[in-house]
């Protein structure tokens, strides 16, 4: 049963009500206790609103067995057999239903020990009858103090003095009842500590009772953090990281900081966490201050991890003195450095750089989720999709459950699902200075001279390439910057949007294209941010980028003679760092290669000029628009048209005119409907299409123009 179906509400109060009966037992006993109590102390000469001599012997009379204490839990802990049996076919009832009893499932979801269940019973009994509150006011021998008290909780449960002070740390404000919410405590008549008043929280009470409550959602400590479990092959590479997190360990180091890309520093505190062998608490938390996180961190023996970027820049003076101050070991980090001199003074501290997998560790992540795979299949997936630890197990686990949906009749493995589930995740957000072109075309949909168009497809194979000679070969000390970076020049239409796409399409990855109406801003400094958002998207979809109309952004810089040429210079020069620096695919194009400042050209490992196509090339361009789904007439002729100068732009758009001629006149695509599509892209391109041009199928132009003229005057 979900957690939005509600449980059977009988059985859920049935079991409450079993449950309920030992600690019916125990209050008895309590009671039965207290009235020795008094009577010891009325013997004694006790006084009524006073303490007298013989009060204070018989009270010390009592503490001197304290050691032994009154084991009111032995008698009523455990469930008698009937009970039992009871408890039993509630729970076969539940299964029946499809469900679990829902203090079993809090227990269980939540990870709830048997006294942390115990307690939940005991807060919701007051909650059931006020019959309760009067026995607790009765118990405290104030009958102002109607609700369970820490005091009373210990009471009630603990079989030994040791046990009385396990459960009254349990029931601190770091014990897990509390941390998850399940459990409010409010400071007792006579101030904090055993006096503190226990209640259920609204949320607790109705789980309890049967309502829909997801436990994950509802009951959760926002400051602990669940981390991923580093990748199989941490050791391997990963020395500095291993050697840190044994010294973490060992408390011979207690800061330690790591600067760089969020995810990449999550993963480094993954690796360091489960190396030391430590639970993790994260700050800043909503209406957590820094003193009382390091404190919790304290209690429960956690390494604090303190997340720059999410903390309020007002309050690192505040955090750089408890930092220093406290000795928690502390994870630090953030894009930019933070290092207080009064901080590293006082704490042994380190840093560590928040680097990315490389491909052999992706490989390694990538085998251990998809053993079923093999490196045909895994190799292009690490090398195309820089992934930390988190997104390929977020695509694994996406390409199984795809897999899984497919029951048509044929099996479907992880491995075919898996390319559509990397570029699922790796789109994290929506584009705001980029639109998302999905590959549809690959090398084939690409007519180009045999020498260019293999010129185009070498980016593809540079990208796959780059880990081994960056990395394996040393290349990335040799040089600066990273990614394939190209320049497409040319005529509009000659196919350099299509060359772009194909390469995405060899990799496997998305196209984003940037928009210059989005990017470009009339206020200075706003078209750099704008630019460092559209890079920042492409890092992180790990997608080509296209620059389309690229001289309207890496134009020349030029001689500063008002004061906006020195801003649009400085524009260029944040592009020419921006470019070097993307690890990525960048690919510009441009009609006006000239207009490039040739600063660029250094940073392009390719600069290709896309000529207008040959009669050979338009040849093809023709065969393969008019496809075999297409019906044609017999006169259909493709070797006259393919005479005609066009673009493969050009090619498209009188075809597909002529295809819409045809559909409008439900017939055969036929030589009258082509000439009378590349009469109307000449006069689109502002050209005109002779006779001559066309030879003996220069009558199908005349007759259009014949039966336009007849329609006109008609009309």
């Amino acid at each position: 049963m979900s957690a939005a179906t509600p449980y059977p509400r009988g059985l859920a109060l049935g079991h409450l009500l079993v449950r309920m009966r030992p600690l019916q037992r125990a209050l008895r006993m309590a009671t039965a206790l207290r009235d020795a109590a008094s009577e010891r102390l009325h013997a004694a000469g006790a006084v009524p609103e006073a303490v007298t001599r013989g009060h204070v012997d018989a009270i010390l009379d009592d503490l001197d067995h304290l050691v032994e204490h009154r084991a009111l839990s032995a008698g009523r802990a455990a469930l008698t057999d009937d009970e039992l049996a009871v408890e039993c076919a509630l729970r076969s009832d539940a299964t029946a239903a499809g469900a679990r009893l829902p203090l079993d499932a809090l227990g269980d979801d939540l990870g709830l020990d048997d006294f942390e269940r115990e307690l939940l019973v005991l807060c919701a009994a007051p909650e059931l009858d006020g019959g309760f509150e009067r026995v607790f006011g009765f118990l405290h021998d104030d009958a102002a103090r109607r609700t369970l008290s820490v005091e009373l909780a210990c009471t009630l449960t603990a079989s030994s003095l040791a046990e009385r002070v396990a459960r009254r740390t349990a029931l601190g404000p770091w014990g897990r009842v509390r941390r998850l919410g399940l459990v409010t405590a409010s400071a007792g008549s006579g101030g904090p500590g055993l006096r503190d008043e226990l209640r259920l929280t609204p949320a607790a009470l109705e789980a309890l009772l049967g309502a829909p409550i997801d436990p994950a959602v509802a009951f959760r400590d926002p400051a602990e953090v669940s981390l991923d479990p580093p990748a199989p092959d941490d050791a391997a590479g990963d020395d500095l990281v291993v050697r840190t997190a044994a010294a973490l360990a060992e408390r011979r180091i207690d800061v330690v900081a790591i600067w760089g890309r969020p995810r990449a520093a999550r993963a480094v505190v993954a690796r360091l966490a489960a190396r030391a062998a430590l639970p993790v608490r994260r700050h800043p938390v909503d209406g957590v201050d820094p003193r009382s996180a390091a404190a919790a961190a304290s209690a429960l023996g956690a390494l604090l991890w303190i997340d720059l970027d999410a903390l309020d820049p007002a309050l690192t003076g505040e955090l750089a003195d408890i930092a220093r101050a406290t000795r928690v070991p502390l994870v630090v980090t953030g894009e930019h450095a933070w290092r207080p001199p009064e901080l590293i003074a006082r704490r042994r501290f380190v840093e560590l750089p928040a680097a990315e997998l490389d491909r052999a560790a992706r490989r390694a992540l990538w085998s251990a989720l998809l053993p079923e795979l093999g490196d045909r299949e895994i190799d292009p997936i690490a090398t195309g999709f820089r992934f930390d630890p988190v997104e390929i197990r977020a695509a694994a686990a996406m390409a199984r459950a795809t897999a899984a949906l497919h029951t048509n009749g044929h099996a479907v493995s992880p491995g075919d699902c898996l390319r559509t589930a990397c570029c699922a995740v790796a789109r994290k957000h929506g584009e705001r200075h980029t639109t998302l072109v999905t590959p549809r075309r690959g090398p084939d949909d690409l007519v180009l001279a045999p020498e260019l168009h293999a010129r185009v497809m070498d980016l593809a194979h540079y990208h796959r390439a780059m880990p081994r000679v960056m990395d394996d070969w040393g290349f990335a000390r040799r040089v600066s910057g990273g990614g394939i970076k190209a320049l497409f020049t040319g005529d509009s239409g000659t196919g350099k949007t299509l060359a772009a796409e194909v390469v995405a399409s060899e990799l496997g990855l998305p196209l984003l294209k940037v928009d210059l109406a989005r990017v470009v801003s009339k206020w200075i400094g706003e078209t750099e941010k704008n630019l460092d958002v559209a890079f920042g998207e492409a890092r992180d979809s790990h997608a080509v980028l296209f620059f389309d109309e690229a001289e309207a952004l890496f134009g020349a810089r030029g001689e500063v003679r008002h004061g906006t040429d020195r801003y649009a210079n400085l524009e260029v020069s944040y592009l020419l760092q921006r470019l070097e620096d993307h690890s990525g695919v960048v690919i510009l194009a441009t009609n006006l290669r000239d207009k490039i400042d040739p600063a660029f050209m250094r940073r392009f490992h390719a600069v290709i000029g896309f000529p207008r196509p040959s009669e050979k090339e338009r040849r093809l361009l023709w065969q393969r628009v008019f496809g075999p789904a297409i019906p044609r007439a017999g006169d259909l002729d493709l070797a006259a048209v393919a005479r005609l100068d066009l673009t493969g732009a050009g090619i498209v758009g009188a075809a597909q005119t002529a295809a819409f001629l045809a559909a409008h006149e439900d017939a055969p695509l036929a030589m009258s409907h082509v000439v009378r599509g590349l009469v109307r892209q000449f006069q689109r391109e502002s050209r005109v299409l002779t006779a001559h041009d066309l030879g003996a199928h220069a009558v199908h132009m005349e007759r259009a123009a014949a039966a336009t003229a007849t329609a006109t005057a008609t009309g």
